[in-house]
């Protein structure tokens, strides 16, 4: 479960602020970071994440994709993950 600080920053991002600039605001450190992603237990990949806040990815759905398409990529990227992720919907 994210801290309280980080839901709030994600609540933010939901309200159409940037990832970086909600951060910013409550102290928290966003960075980008290359991670492995995993299948069946082993490392398949390296990933670029733009966004990990407090040891947190941080993916945000891409309203311009078919819904349908960018939940299921945004599922089987947060799946291939070994560290906690937060999908975050934009309201707007």
């Amino acid at each position: 479960m994210p801290s309280a600080v980080l839901q709030e920053m994600l609540a933010q991002v939901a309200q159409g602020s940037s990832v970086g600039e909600a951060a910013q605001r409550l102290g928290l450190t966003c960075e980008s970071r290359t991670v492995d992603a995993h299948y069946d237990g082993k490392p398949v990949c390296q990933v670029t994440l733009p966004y990990v806040v407090a040891g947190h990815a941080v993916l945000v759905y891409d309203s311009s994709l078919d819904p349908e398409i960018a939940e299921s990529r945004l599922q089987s990227l947060a799946q291939s993950l070994d560290l906690p992720v937060c999908l975050v919907y934009p309201q707007n």
